[in-house]
């Protein structure tokens, strides 16, 4: 399977990535750690929380619960993603209108 980041290079299109302002460090750290694993059964499902703590404590790049559990939950974010964008009735996250 190939990402749709992939995609848009081989197709020699700019990848349209969510603008990040602050904490960016948190996107780098989810995408090093995998933001997702395999279960079983071949399904993308989210990291839990010992492949966070193996990855806060092999790394050093979360040293915080807070900034943990904000990692789990873009895990989970992810992981819901994916599926979503299984539905061709699903609407993008940069097509969505802005939650406050």
């Amino acid at each position: 399977m190939v990402s749709r980041a992939k995609q848009y290079e081989d197709a020699g299109r700019p990848v349209p990535y969510v603008p990040v302002q602050a904490c960016g460090y948190f996107l780098e750290a989810l995408i090093e750690a995998g933001p997702v694993k395999s279960d079983g059964m071949g399904n993308r499902v989210p990291l839990d929380w010992l492949d966070i703590k193996a990855f806060a404590d092999m790394t050093g790049a979360v040293t915080e619960a807070w900034e943990a559990s904000i990692l789990r939950r873009m895990s989970i974010a992810f992981a819901n993603g994916l599926h979503e964008g299984k539905s061709a009735f699903s609407i993008a996250p940069v097509d969505r209108e802005p939650v406050t």
